[in-house]
């Protein structure tokens, strides 16, 4: 396992996709931690019931392209920092 933090500036595929994919896998999709740059840390909760989450993990992908997550009507735009901090395999 290696501490592994990527920052990521949107283009106009990533807003449209609403993804990003990471260089690496992380240890467990439970420990991701998203932050917007100029903005706030983004919540991943895993819980029975409503989705609280803002974001997904999905393998290597950083995803907000569903209604269960919190940033899907957010106005995440090209231009936009993220930075992902995660155990990386």
């Amino acid at each position: 396992m290696a501490f592994e933090v990527q920052y990521f500036t949107l283009d106009s595929t990533d807003a449209t996709n609403m993804y990003v994919s990471l260089d690496g896998l992380p240890v467990s999709e439970r420990n991701v931690a998203l932050d917007i740059i100029s903005g706030t840390a983004q919540m991943l909760e895993y819980t029975s019931g409503t989705p609280t989450n803002d974001f997904g993990v999905d393998g290597s992908r950083i995803r907000w392209d569903s209604t269960d997550y919190n940033l899907y009507d957010s106005t995440l735009i090209p231009g936009d920092q993220l930075r992902v901090i995660y155990d990386r395999v």
